[in-house]
């Protein structure tokens, strides 16, 4: 996890990133949440690393095209490097690996001397960040005469160190580099390597995330295992043989884990214990697909699953289904593949198995809708089962739900069009014909004449393709093309549709927005401390409206209780999980002052209410929102109005 330095350093060289213009420190500082001189700073401080170049004048900053020639001559951050620890987070994990191995505990003076910084800066800057990740995992550093220990149970520094490992800038791709520079004098690529091989040939389908995932908790036990460090008593039994017999697969689990053992013991001259072994069981057991997604049917899960948690997470869609007004909520297949995915997320929470997805932040802000429904599904799923469902398989749930709204969502509303060409054998009726076949349902012909016919008596069409240059009526979009349909003329007409159709989209946005937003709901710099003060503020406002009761404002919290809100670095969207509000709204605060929003801190609250009548434009709403504010541009422009008025105008400016 990055320290909220790093984070501001990141979001400023992203913001400078997506800027077509320069940039002026009072805006970046508005944008970051810091100062004018803290901008300056972290410029140097990018700068210094050489890894990009920010440019300044005194128009402000922008991002060089090109990185200094030391930069690019440099390693990537994939690649990479042995380097000392420069940065709080590198520093921090650094700390926590020599912890792990320091049986004896570690000098406060000797791992100062090893970061080449002070003692003071030691204990006031690296030492609150190692604290507070360590106790995230039910783990302490005791403090003794300037000598440092971690202590906690095994279980616990091994998902420690797993976490460090999948939680840094690049997830999954740097894991391993991330466990070489932790533990250096062990052979991290040639125990992977031994390990993939050892699982390719052992007949179990184990996707690409369940794999990386699996790989890395293995890595870590056997690197803990070679220092002595194995999993004890007070850990309590772990029962991986009770899992593991309830499978179809458990002779290849099996003999998979035993491999495995067997490649320890031959590498490292001793036996794997039987706690770790059972560790090694559950880990593959919980890593397997059941079954191929192919062959799923009512029938086969009911083999594998209990018929009433079927039916529950069946239940589960169908209400889902009802909620976000979809009346036809995903396809048979998709519903068993989740029903599938939410029997192996129950039983990773009941084994409490972490199964981190690195692409859990890109898929909540980038698929705000389909995420949302993850997070619906999620809430009644956990409450049904009493469990703990996080936000990576929140994530989880949205990339199965995502992929079926990418492949099988329905077009927007057909372009209408009318076809002008002279007759000439059949050319008419062939190039129509081609027409149909090459856009399908994305145009409707609804005439086909000549041009006499169409000066004497045009229809109302949204586009005009013609092969006779004709002047056409008002708004209409000509596409002037030949009477043969080349390649030229499909990339000409399938642009001019994809203008058509933005156009609707845009003046649909207005209407749906400016419907929602209202003078009466705007408030400039609210006096709030975090989230739940922000909603409670807001909340007061609504109900001296008449637009929300206590009921709604409480299941406000409770959704943003399930799964943060800020879907952006700017923004957050607090809305209901499962109550309707009286009448549909969109409430607005803007700050000067950062709000702190779980891990971000925001400076503008959309506070969205969707009447039961209006939940077919929820999706629709917070697309638009997200759009608006996933660009600089807009959000700068944002970060600089005072009025409603003002307000109104910015926002709907790209949308317009």
């Amino acid at each position: 996890m990055a320290s909220a330095k790093q984070n501001r350093i990141n979001r400023m060289i992203d913001v400078l990133e997506n800027s077509s213009s320069w940039v002026s420190s009072s805006m970046l500082a508005g944008l970051l949440g810091a100062s004018e001189r803290s901008i300056r700073n972290y410029v140097a401080e990018v700068n210094e690393t050489g890894t990009r170049h920010i440019e300044s004048s005194k128009e402000g900053y922008r991002l060089a095209t090109a990185a200094p020639a030391a930069a690019s001559a440099s390693a990537s951050p994939c690649e990479g490097v042995n380097t000392l620890p420069a940065n709080a987070d590198s520093r921090r994990d650094f700390t926590i690996s020599r912890l792990v191995n320091a049986c004896d505990g570690l000098s406060v003076f000797d791992i100062a001397d090893e970061l080449f910084i002070s003692e003071s800066t030691f204990q006031s800057s690296v030492m609150p960040q190692v604290r507070a990740l360590v106790r995230q995992f039910d783990l302490n550093v005791e403090t003794h005469d300037y000598r440092m220990k971690l202590t906690g149970r095994e279980a616990d520094k091994r998902k420690l160190l797993g976490h460090i490992a999948t939680h840094n800038s690049y997830g999954y791709f740097t894991s391993t580099k991330t466990l070489e520079n932790m533990f250096p004098d062990f052979d991290v690529q040639a125990t992977l390597s031994s390990l993939v091989a050892i699982c390719q040939r052992s007949d179990l389908f184990i996707n690409g995330y369940a794999l990386s995932n699996l790989l890395v908790h293995l890595l870590v036990i056997i690197i803990r295992l070679t220092s002595n460090n194995e999993l004890s008593e007070v850990d309590g039994p772990i029962d991986a043989d009770g899992l593991v017999t309830q499978l179809g697969q458990r002779e290849q689990i099996v003999r998979c884990a035993q491999r495995i053992a067997a490649y320890f013991e031959k590498e490292f001259g001793c036996a794997i214990p039987r706690d770790d072994f059972q560790q090694i069981l559950l880990l593959l057991a919980l890593s397997v697909e059941r079954c191929d997604f192919d062959e799923l049917s009512r029938e086969k899960l009911s083999s594998i699953i209990d018929r009433e948690f079927v039916d529950m997470v069946l239940g589960i869609l169908d209400e889902c289904g009802k909620r976000y007004d979809l009346p036809r909520f995903i396809d048979e297949p998709m519903r068993l593949q989740l029903v599938l995915h939410m029997f192996n997320a129950y039983q990773r929470a009941v084994y409490r198995v972490s199964y981190p997805n690195p692409l859990a932040a890109q898929i909540k802000s980038e698929y705000a809708p389909v995420y949302d429904m993850a997070v619906y599904i999620a809430h009644r799923f956990s409450t049904a089962m009493d469990i703990e469902v996080g936000e990576n398989e929140i994530a989880f749930i949205a990339f199965h739900i995502g992929a079926y709204f990418e492949k099988f969502s329905a077009p927007d509303g057909a372009v209408t069009c009318t076809v002008i060409i002279e007759e000439y054998h059949d050319f008419a009726r062939r190039l129509v014909d081609d027409l149909k076949t090459e856009f399908g349902d994305d145009i409707s012909v609804v005439a086909v004449m000549s041009c006499d016919s169409y000066l004497a008596n045009p229809p109302e069409s949204d586009a005009v393709i013609t092969t006779i240059d004709v002047p056409v009526c008002g708004g209409t979009t000509k596409v002037l093309i030949g009477p043969i349909l080349t390649k030229q003329n499909v990339r000409k007409i399938r642009d001019r549709l994809c203008a058509i159709q933005e156009r609707r989209r845009r003046l649909y946005a207005q209407g749906l927005l400016g419907r929602l937003l209202q003078p009466g709901l705007f408030i400039r710099n609210i006096d709030v401390v975090g989230a739940t003060s922000c909603i409670d503020q807001m909340g007061k406002l609504l109900a001296v409206q008449g637009l929300a009761t206590p009921e709604f404002i409480a299941d406000v919290h409770l959704r943003e209780s399930v799964s943060s809100t800020a879907f952006t670095d700017s923004l957050a969207i607090p809305h209901a999980i499962s109550v309707y509000p009286k009448r549909s709204f969109i409430a607005v605060a803007h700050n000067d002052t950062p709000i702190p929003w779980g891990r971000h801190d925001v400076r503008f609250v959309l506070l969205i209410g969707i009447a039961q009548e209006d939940m077919g434009l929820f999706r629709d709403v917070l697309d638009l929102i997200i759009e608006v504010f996933s660009s600089v541009e807009t959000t700068m422009r944002l970060m600089q109005t005072d009025t409603f008025e003002e307000f109104l105008a910015a926002f709907t400016h790209d949308i317009g």
